[in-house]
């Protein structure tokens, strides 16, 4: 455990020492709330979408959007770190796979709760807030970040270039945010979307972020949630077999 927090200290280092390139992941979350989910607000006009009030189901939406950059993020910090970052100082001492990886969740954990936070706080300054329950959001919210830091290291052991880091972000970032329900309903959106969103984890993690407004039990959240738990952790154990491994920069 001490070790991880050392790291973990060095990680967040690096993230203060580069503050200009991360403000984004500090800006980005607060303006989507505070612009687009507030003009669409304007928009559907008081309507209610899936039985709740606009601001509650983008706000799930919001969240969720945190926790998709937390994948991305961490998968780049992983990729970075098998060439000079702190895993490349960790391989010169006797640190385990499950410490470095333990730093890694401990780091990015903490930036995206702290954006979580931020939402919050936010919209209850806006007047939209229900206390309780977009904290309970914020909780599930929190433990979504957590698979998706994991999902991120997973990544970030089958990268071996800058190049392909920056394919993987471009090609998938914004299709998984497009294609689950963040910000609209799919009901009746093309066939062909709503298939995309059935295989996307990010549908099941927004259901269940959504659920306590819902006041239901997300049994299909939980199970979609559950299964790419698995597949991550597959994803884990296959990275740990080749975690001695650096990266072989290829361009």
């Amino acid at each position: 455990m001490k070790t991880s927090l050392t790291l973990a200290r060095f990680h967040l280092l690096s993230v203060w020492n580069w503050r200009t390139s991360h403000l984004s992941r500090v800006i980005e979350a607060p303006a989507y709330f505070l612009f687009m989910v507030t003009g669409l607000d304007t928009l559907v006009a008081g309507a209610r979408i899936e039985g709740m009030p606009y601001d509650d189901f983008a706000y799930a939406g919001v969240l969720v959007v945190i926790a998709i950059r937390a994948l991305f993020w961490c998968m780049g910090d992983v990729a970075n770190d098998r060439k000079w970052g702190v895993y490349a100082v960790a391989r010169t001492t006797d640190v385990s796979f499950p410490q470095y990886i333990g730093s890694i969740l401990a780091a990015n954990t903490l930036v995206a709760t702290v954006q979580i936070a931020a939402i919050l706080v936010l919209k209850q300054l806006l007047g939209q807030g229900s206390p309780v329950q977009d904290l309970r959001m914020a909780g599930l919210a929190v433990l979504v970040c957590l698979l998706t830091v994991l999902t991120g290291c997973a990544l970030g052991f089958g990268i071996n270039s800058y190049s392909k880091r920056d394919l993987m972000t471009s090609l998938f970032s914004l299709p998984l945010v497009m294609t689950a329900p963040l910000f609209y309903s799919l009901d009746d959106l093309p066939a062909f979307m709503q298939v995309l969103a059935a295989v996307n984890p990010f549908t099941y993690c927004v259901l269940l972020v959504r659920s306590p407004a819902t006041d239901s039990f997300p049994l299909q959240a939980v199970a979609g949630c559950l299964v790419a738990a698995l597949l991550v952790a597959g994803a884990l154990r296959l990275a740990s077999g080749r975690h001695e491994l650096a990266s072989n920069e290829q361009g």
